[in-house]
């Protein structure tokens, strides 16, 4: 209550832009690991130097390297990255043969990847028409006009330009290590950053360059297979499109090479085949489970933890709307498998319940697309509950604070209020965009935002309840209007205010945000988008109801009983908002310990987790404690 919100602000700005900052720093990582993985075999070849100039480039980058490891923080994966490094700073020294560095460079390309929570893939279709005339104009001086680094530029430049026809080199790029050439050049040579070009247009250059190397046999070969394996293509999606090069596609898919040649030319193929969420989930399920045959536990677990919140909770309350059933026991068998994840349990066992999870999904995306997409009746549904659901409890906050101002008459504070849940909406919305174009934006992200976020709204409602407590008689209020007089309320405790206004209504933003574009995306017709439409504005009006109804009742109440009454109920949602952030924070794999038993009982923030029910006994516990030790003391 008594930190100052321009702080909370101040710090939010600092994090946002050190976001931007160690997002270009990570991104110029995995640049120059792709570059040596690409580029070494010119610098040595049988132990030997070939090229001075080149192996002199791979020492400095291989230094580059280790030395940005040094600057990230985090564990075991960031750990391990900087072991890789220093590995590979070693193998350069030591001139190891080409197909070493190559092996070494993918693995720390994969775990940047995945420790990082870069960007790494375009945020559309990349407009190869788009690519070649932006080539054109920066490119093709230096690169010629058909790709080959024999532009009329090209001539004196050490190392010479490119050739995008080279075959070996195409083998080797991925679309996003082209990405990160164009946006930041390569230091020492002729290549300049292009980081004034549109993210998109960055993207549509790079997939242009990366498909000049291919040739139209491939192309047919390609398109045959994806054609044929469209069913099972749900693994093959932009990620793998973006970030693997055709050589470590080969390795992952029979004709690996041939559908990466044919997606580099024929990109629409793949974005307007997005897998749905359910998709989703059922191919992050097989994967979990192979990963677990192969005795890569924690990967399984993670891949678990991915079908859910990346794939089934965005359909949710979709399913719920059409079949609640369903969707409850898909979600208790998510829990127990991750469970036998984390409980070592057979391969069998696990095998056994990710078969039949990933039957229940098909039988949910069956009984969805039986409604071809979203009904009108689904629409309205699930969007009047997203919004109640993921409005109720910040509304009930607010509510309470500003009948509280109202009660103590203190209506000059309303603006401070207000200024806590309108910077809300802003700068969540202004939170999803930063991450939605610099980083890749996760259903753990997101549950680790709302898990902290509840946490601290938990701890700030526990002392405003308490405070409130204090207030419940006649006597112990007049004499804290009477030594506060003119400080109630005011400066620090407005703030204080203001922040528990921001923080009970931002952890609600990001999630409602995404909620509302998965919806979206499964909408059929411009009749569903206004059913969407409807059912927002429908639980708006009962949230406004609800605003009403709390204002209007409490200030009939006499001081001391409605103080008691407002107490009561923030100690309550102080109780549920810390069960919320254990379950989020689970949810997300920062716990890790077993789950209990029983079905969640959500919306009084019961959850079958050890650590969360603990937390909202010891809560409750110690309210019991004050309030029997303050009707005792009045007895007395």
């Amino acid at each position: 209550m008594t930190r100052n919100f321009s702080v909370f602000l101040a710090m939010f700005f600092l994090i946002a832009t050190s976001t931007i900052v160690h997002a270009n720093t990570n991104e110029r990582l995995v640049q120059l690991i792709d570059y040596i993985g690409v580029d070494y075999f010119e610098a040595i070849r049988n132990g030997k130097v070939i090229n001075e100039n080149e192996y002199t480039e791979m020492l400095e980058f291989g230094a580059t390297i280790e030395a940005l490891s040094m600057t990230l923080e985090g564990g075991s994966k960031i750990a391990l990255l900087r072991a890789q490094a220093g590995q590979l700073k070693q193998l350069i020294i030591d001139k190891a043969p080409t197909t070493d560095i190559q092996s070494l460079t993918r693995q720390m390309r994969s775990n940047a990847l995945a420790s990082l929570n870069l960007k790494a893939v375009p945020d559309q279709t990349p407009d190869l028409a788009q690519g070649e005339t932006e080539y054109n104009k920066a490119c093709a001086a230096c690169h010629g006009a058909n790709g080959r680094g024999e532009g009329p530029l090209s001539h004196g430049l050490d190392p010479l330009p490119t050739d995008f026809t080279d075959i070996k080199r195409f083998e080797l790029r991925s679309l996003y290590a082209l990405f990160n050439t164009i946006t930041y050049g390569v230091d020492g040579t002729g290549m300049g950053s292009f980081s004034a070009l549109s993210r998109e247009d960055r993207w549509s250059l790079a997939a242009y360059v990366g498909q000049i190397a291919v040739d139209e046999k491939t192309v047919i070969a390609g398109q045959k297979a994806w054609d044929e394996g469209r069913g099972d293509n749900a693994s093959f999606d932009i990620n793998a499109y973006a970030t693997l090069s055709p050589s470590e596609a080969a390795e992952k898919w029979r004709d690996g090479y041939e559908l990466v040649a044919y997606l580099r030319t024929k990109p629409q193929a793949l974005f307007e085949f997005m897998p749905s969420p359910l998709d989703l989930a059922v191919g992050k399920i097989e994967e979990s489970s192979s990963a677990y045959a192969d005795g890569r536990t924690e990967t399984a677990y993670e891949l678990a933890l991915t079908a859910y919140l990346d794939g089934f909770e965005l359909i949710e309350a979709n399913l719920t709307a059409t079949d609640s059933d369903l969707m409850r026991r898909i979600e208790r068998e998510m829990l127990q498998y991750r469970r036998d994840i984390q409980e070592g349990n057979p391969f069998e066992v696990v095998q056994k319940r990710a078969l039949t999870l990933q039957s229940l999904l098909r039988l949910a995306q069956n009984k969805l697309n039986e409604k071809e997409g979203l009904t009108p009746e689904a629409a309205f549904i699930s969007s009047f509950v997203i919004l109640l659901r993921e409005g109720l409890e910040a509304l009930l906050v607010i509510a309470a604070i500003s009948a509280l101002l109202v009660k103590s008459d203190r209506r000059d504070a309303m603006p401070y209020l207000h200024l806590g849940w309108v910077t809300a909406l802003i700068l969540g919305a202004v939170t999803w965009l930063v991450s939605d174009r610099l980083l890749q934006i996760s259903g753990a992200t997101r549950e680790i935002t709302e898990g902290i976020a509840a946490l601290a709204a938990s701890g700030m409602l526990l002392f405003v309840g308490y405070w409130l407590h204090s207030k419940t008689n006649a006597t112990g209020w007049q004499a804290f209007i009477q030594k506060n007089l003119q400080s109630a309320l005011g400066g620090r405790t407005l703030w204080g205010l203001a922040g528990l206004s921001f923080i009970s209504v931002y952890r609600e933003v990001f999630e409602t945000i995404l909620f509302y574009q998965a919806l979206w995306a499964q909408a059929a017709s411009g009749n569903t988008t206004l059913w969407i439409t409807v059912g927002f504005f429908g639980g708006l009006f009962v949230l406004a109801i609800v605003a009403w109804a709390i204002l209007r009742f409490s200030v009939q109440l006499p001081i001391g009983k409605f103080f008691g009454a407002t107490g009561i109920l923030l100690l309550m949602l102080s109780i549920v908002f810390a069960g919320k952030g254990m379950a989020a924070l689970h949810e997300a794999g920062k716990i890790r310990s077993s789950s209990l038993d029983f079905d969640a009982i959500e919306w009084i923030g019961i959850f079958p987790i050890w650590e969360g029910l603990v937390v909202q006994v010891i809560i409750l516990s110690l309210a019991v404690i004050v309030y029997a030790r303050d009707i005792l003391s009045r007895k007395g």
